[in-house]
């Protein structure tokens, strides 16, 4: 491989024990079995081979630099440490709250939760009655990591190109994707109108997707599609129904015809008075 090229990857990322008598843990998969069976299984997850963009800094630099030896089909096993990896753990990333901060902020402190805190995300180390410790370190930080992998596929049409990076810089949606004389059209999904995420996100898909496929001229169209009005047809399941509404009917007419006979009567009765 070489950097800039584009291609499909399946892995499996495990952290490294510190103890050899001990285990290497799963940490992340892209196989939906396997995560399951190790119980790192998450409903919102999506799983598969994922795109990579060799030499975009997405991605670990031991790993990259594994995936630039290999060919499409064929498979690898690297352990990466930290320095090319996620990185040493930083001491200043841990900082102490009091406990009336974290209940100002609707947390109840416990060591090991995972907490959000002015948008970052943090493990709570120490927990005490005045005083909360909470570390901001990745949590493979200073560790080893281990990626058994395989290249399992390399798009070739600009196509298949475009739909890898937006699911690389976005997420797996349904966008429609054409190759014009200009550039490339690509026609937006519903949920792109209302994500605000995608418009952070949409200026680095056009970033990749000028450096990849060399464009110039790319367009995001909206479409918003009235669809006809379907004429609905009343019709009676059963002929107690009908003859109830033709029993509705008589009625009324009844009525009607009762009220005219008491005005006639009315304007009889007048006349013989005067």
């Amino acid at each position: 491989m070489e950097e800039g090229d584009l291609i499909y990857v399946e892995y499996d990322i495990w952290m490294m024990p510190d103890d050899e008598d001990e285990e290497a843990m799963l940490f992340d998969t892209t196989d939906e079995e396997k995560a399951e069976e190790e119980e790192i299984h998450e409903e919102d997850a999506s799983y598969g081979p994922v795109p990579v963009l060799l030499g975009s800094g997405n991605i670990m630099e031991g790993f990259e630099e594994a995936l630039l030896e290999k060919e499409v089909g064929e498979e690898g096993s690297v352990e990466v440490p930290p320095e090319k990896g996620i990185g040493m753990r930083e001491p200043d990333k841990i900082e102490l709250f009091s406990r009336r901060e974290m209940q100002r902020r609707d947390i109840d402190p416990v060591e090991g939760q995972e907490v959000e805190i002015d948008n970052r995300r943090g493990t709570i180390i120490q927990a005490t009655a005045g005083r909360v410790r909470v570390d901001f370190n990745h949590p493979m930080a200073g560790r080893t990591l281990r990626y058994d992998f395989k290249i399992v596929d390399k798009p070739e049409s600009i196509e298949d190109k475009a739909k890898a990076i937006l699911t690389m810089d976005y997420t797996d949606l349904d966008f429609k994707i054409e190759e014009t004389e200009e550039g490339l059209d690509v026609i937006l999904p519903d949920q792109c109108k209302y994500d605000q995420s995608w418009f952070v996100v949409k200026y680095r898909v056009v970033s990749d997707l000028r450096d990849t496929l060399d464009l110039n001229h790319i367009r995001f169209i909206e479409e918003y599609i009235q669809e006809d009005e379907e004429e609905v047809d009343v019709e009676f399941e059963d002929l107690d129904d009908q003859e109830l509404l033709d029993e509705t009917d008589d009625e009324e007419e009844t009525e009607e015809e009762t009220e005219e006979e008491a005005d006639e009567e009315a304007e009889e009765e007048t006349d013989e008075e005067e």
